[in-house]
């Protein structure tokens, strides 16, 4: 099941607003397959009723209208497509508050791996239509147990009359997103179990589980798991939920197995979704910790191992382990450090931890000061998130300039050529704040020129950007060309 977020730029609004809307549409999909008919790819859109653009239509009432196609392609060969418009309930007053609509389509595909292109177009806009193309693979042999995909659910009720979100008695409306924010307090799924009689015989018993997992490292999460005793069938149906209160902010799977009565896994499914939580304190997933090198730290030597690993950690960690530093419960602490380094290398975190408190000890060695150990500095806290700059200019004596060193690194996560200037304002204490940076996430100082310069005394025009030639400046010469 894939997920995104369509947006396209309107520049046709409402007359009463004063700015353009972008329209927001959550676009998902799951595939199943029916006994008879073989497999199909259900659709689901979501616009978000207030992004739409609303004209005025033939009963002085208003309507947005939303061309979508899609279209399943095999190398050059169109297999299938479908083009319609999507209609919004009607309002009476070009000022009532607009509700999100929705929109679910079925369309029979045989086995095989598709083009899938979708294309969202605002009929009352003059912009550019939304297109995304991905790939899609449609695989459900007969000669094998299969599960469909997950089916994440908004709302269910019993069928009254049947419609398309008619599901073996339920009208099910899909959540088309994959994120869950506080607010939601249970994650519902639907999903279906083929072939299961073909392989295991009529009315046989096999074992249908459902969890859910961290997606880091694959590990159940405590109660998040349940099964249910099924009898074979040509199509077995799951409908369920776990209750998420407690669940923690973080990534995760949502996972469907099938097993026979030895317990062998006979098919299994998962769906990915994010949950933010943030009054929850993060899992504490591993308890083994009493057993591992975390065991032979003193209570000192953890406190202060919590703290050198703040470079790297996520700010949901930062916070926790602010929590447990002030807690001061040393049980906590020290499962907190060996959860930490296990969700980095399950297989050896020890070695991952030993090999990071080398650079550790390096960065102390290079920028400690007589206030702060190198770590708690803006110097080593690059050091240690990024590893050692490929190159590092430094400048102790310019005629013009404070102390400064120029950091370049080839690559930064996913940026390149990416660039550092920290300087020393005070003149001895090696202390170095950070004065500017080009990698998102980090101060960018347009007038670090300026600054950099301000050792002189002279005042700092705002609306420069660099200083006025000064003898001995090399700053903006080591900062476009790094060597």
């Amino acid at each position: 099941m894939k997920k995104y977020l369509a947006s396209l730029l309107l520049t046709i609004f409402i007359s009463t607003s004063s700015f353009a809307e972008n329209l927001k549409a959550y676009f998902t999909y799951c595939t199943f397959s029916t006994p008879n008919s073989g497999p199909y790819i259900e659709t689901y859109l979501s616009v978000v009723g207030n992004s739409a653009v609303y004209k005025k239509i033939a009963n002085n009432s208003y309507q947005s209208k939303i061309e979508i196609t899609l279209i399943f392609k095999q190398g050059n060969e169109i297999k299938t497509f479908k083009k319609y418009n999507l209609l919004s309930p009607e309002i009476t007053d070009s000022l009532a508050s607009r509700t999100n609509f929705i929109d679910q389509q079925r369309i029979s595909l045989p086995n095989g791996k598709y083009e899938f292109e979708i294309t969202i177009n605002d009929l009352n806009s003059n912009n550019t239509p939304f297109k995304s193309t991905q790939i899609l693979t449609i695989d459900y042999p007969e000669n094998k147990i299969n599960i469909s995909d997950i089916e994440l659910i908004e709302s269910l009720s019993k069928t009254k009359t049947n419609n398309v979100l008619s599901k073996n008695g339920y009208d099910i409306i899909p959540y088309t997103s994959d994120f869950y924010p506080e607010d939601f307090e249970k994650i519902a799924f639907y999903a279906e179990i083929y072939n299961a009689n073909k392989l295991l015989g009529d009315n046989e018993d096999f074992l249908i589980s459902y969890y859910i997992e961290t997606d880091e490292n694959k590990k159940i999460i405590g109660n998040y798991k349940s099964f249910i005793r099924a009898k074979s069938t040509a199509v077995n149906i799951l409908l369920k939920s776990f209750t998420i209160e407690k669940l923690p902010s973080g990534n995760y799977n949502l996972v469907i197995e099938a097993r026979n009565k030895e317990n062998e896994l006979l098919a299994q499914k998962k769906v990915f979704f994010q949950r933010s939580n943030p009054k929850i304190e993060p899992l504490l997933i591993f308890d083994d910790f009493s057993e591992s090198f975390v065991a032979k730290m003193s209570k000192k030597e953890v406190e202060e191992y919590i703290k050198c690993i703040e470079p790297i950690s996520s700010t949901t960690e930062i916070n926790f382990a602010e929590n447990q530093l002030k807690g001061d419960d040393e049980e906590l602490m020290r499962q907190f450090f060996y959860n930490f380094w296990i969700k980095r290398s399950e297989s050896n975190p020890e070695t991952e931890w030993k090999n990071y408190y080398k650079l550790v000890e390096q960065t102390n060695k290079l920028f400690s000061n007589q206030l702060k150990k190198g770590y708690r500095t803006d110097r080593g806290i690059i050091y240690l998130k990024y590893g050692p700059p490929n190159t590092r200019s430094e400048f102790l004596y310019d005629n013009s300039t404070y102390p400064y060193e120029i950091w370049h690194y080839h690559k930064v996560e996913r940026f390149s050529n990416r660039k550092f200037v920290f300087y020393d304002p005070s003149f001895g204490m090696n202390e170095y704040p950070i004065l500017h940076s080009d990698m998102p996430g980090h101060i960018n100082n347009k007038q670090w020129r300026l600054q950099l310069n301000k050792r002189l005394g002279q005042p700092i025009d705002h609306d420069a950007e660099a200083p006025s030639y000064q003898y001995g400046d090399r700053s903006s010469d080591y900062y476009n060309n790094p060597r």
